[in-house]
């Protein structure tokens, strides 16, 4: 069985399955919490994506090359911010990455096989999971809280459900 590899993809497949777990970092980073939490939750979510070179599966090796990644966050960036330079809305982020997300599985089913989604899919979920709990929630000087909110679960779910569409 062949796995799926960057050289295989057209541009636009490519572009679609490098900067989905970009946005799925930022529509869970976003979805609460302060901006201490936020700097957290996208510091470990680029280390989830960077985690990808210990992966078996070559596509998911070439998103994990540091210049991939920094390629991957300058185009997500421009399409996730405002014109004052803000973050977009949470809302808007969510859909944002469910687009992508099922821009990206559109791509792996038509190019790839049951196994080349499947890992990608496990490799997008394990970065929303590390994102989410980067973090506390809710909490006070690091006491209580939750270790995943509401908020970042209701992202997650949507992350996945839009790998089924």
């Amino acid at each position: 069985m062949v796995l799926l590899s960057r050289e295989m993809l057209t541009d636009n497949q490519w572009l679609a399955l490098r900067d989905a777990p970009q946005f799925v970092i930022l529509a869970v980073a976003a979805s609460g919490g302060s901006r201490l939490d936020l700097l957290l939750e996208r510091t470990a979510g680029a280390r989830a994506v960077a985690n990808g070179k210990n992966h078996d599966h070559p596509l998911l090796h070439a998103i994990a090359v540091p210049d991939e990644i920094d390629v991957a966050m300058a185009a997500v960036k421009g399409r996730t911010v405002d014109a004052r330079g803000s973050l977009r809305a949470p809302a808007e982020l969510l859909q944002l990455a469910a687009d992508a997300v099922r821009q990206a599985a559109a791509a792996l089913r038509t190019t790839g096989g049951e196994l080349d989604l499947y890992a990608y899919r496990q490799f997008t979920m394990d970065v929303a999971r590390a994102v989410a709990e980067a973090a506390r929630e809710d909490d006070f000087l690091g006491l209580g809280g939750y270790r995943v909110s509401d908020a970042e679960r209701t992202v997650i779910a949507a992350v996945s459900q839009a790998f089924e569409s």
